[in-house]
């Protein structure tokens, strides 16, 4: 009996120290394998860490292997940015025109050449007027991209086939933006790089799936910021020129010197004078143009007048006829 108790007893001390190494083992290993992997990573190593048993991907220790600093003196001048040096500026340039003109079929058409002379495009074109009862009234609004060293020279040009009355420019400098996307794709690549290499090793099905579903991620965000990238060399290569063009009877005259009273005076009452001609011009294009609904209008005018007028006579006569009854009752009844 003692012989039985002892053996059993000796069974279940060793069944106890099994289970207990095999779960000391289970545990360490996850420590062990991150702890190889982040110092692969602090070695500089080019390969992939892993393990008959599987494998461990440390997010963090691969962006600080491959993340550049985003200072803008870690890039040189020519625009790759991974060189040494100063990065060139990446500037976005903007500017507006407000043009008159007197022939606004030839300045359209003078605008598409001088489009095509300096290699730009048109973004967008919109016109409106047309007014028969007016030759002021067209105009024009053109959006229009040109290589970003043409668009100075393209506005100079623009006050050659019209008259430009407001002008304005600006450049938007956004270095440290590009700068920093540059960055992120950089690191964001090196980071797909290395999920692919542990992908193509892996051996457990959960690090597969784990693997796969941060490369989904990263590879959403890299296309973000390639995106946002291209839409930058977009902006910074072709500069936007908006232009709006007003057809007018006379251009304003722009001073490059301020007036004398006299020069005022004599300004104003010739303005005035046009005014005064146009608005008469317009009255006759207008009358003569709506003269049959005039003359109709003024006919119901008429007939209207007409019938009212007989209508008050009628009502006039009636009143009198009434009074007169009134009084020769009133007679009759005194006598």
């Amino acid at each position: 009996m003692k012989k039985h108790i002892r053996s059993i007893a000796v069974m279940a001390l060793a069944v106890v120290l099994l289970a207990g190494c095999g779960k000391s083992e289970s545990a360490a290993y996850p420590k062990a394998v991150n702890k190889a992997y982040e110092d692969y990573y602090m070695e500089g190593s080019t390969g992939a860490m892993l393990s008959d048993t599987g494998v461990s991907y440390s997010r963090g220790a691969a962006e600080a292997k491959s993340s550049p600093t985003s200072s803008p003196s870690n890039f040189d001048s020519d625009n790759s940015g991974t060189s040494q040096g100063v990065v060139s500026r990446k500037v976005i340039k903007n500017a507006y025109l407000e043009v008159q003109t007197l022939k606004f079929d030839e300045f359209v058409a003078e605008l598409k050449a001088k489009v095509e002379e300096f290699g730009g495009y048109y973004e967008s074109a919109n016109l409106s007027g047309n007014n028969i009862y007016s030759t002021s009234s067209r105009r024009a609004n053109y959006t229009i991209r040109v290589p970003e060293d043409k668009i100075e020279p393209m506005m100079s040009s623009i006050g050659e086939i019209g008259t430009v009355i407001t002008s304005s420019y600006n450049e938007n400098d956004i270095t440290l933006a590009y700068v920093d996307v540059e960055s992120r794709i950089k690191t964001l690549t090196t980071e797909q790089e290395t999920l692919l290499g542990l992908l193509e090793k892996a051996a457990y099905l959960e690090d597969i799936i784990r693997l796969e579903q941060r490369l989904s991620e990263v590879n959403y965000e890299l296309e973000t910021y390639k995106s946002r990238q291209r839409n930058y060399d977009d902006k910074i290569s072709y500069s936007t020129l908006n232009i709006d063009v007003r057809e007018v009877q006379r251009v304003s005259i722009v001073a490059e010197e301020p007036l004398t009273l006299g020069e005022r005076i004599a300004k104003g009452f010739k303005d005035n004078m046009l005014n005064i001609k146009e608005g008469l011009e317009n009255f006759i294009v207008w009358f003569i143009s709506y003269i049959v609904n005039i003359i109709i209008f003024c006919g119901v005018v008429a007939v209207v007048v007409i019938l009212l007028v007989k209508y008050a006579k009628k009502t006039g006569k009636r009143r009198a006829n009434i009074r007169k009854e009134a009084d020769t009752d009133q007679e009759k009844s005194e006598k």
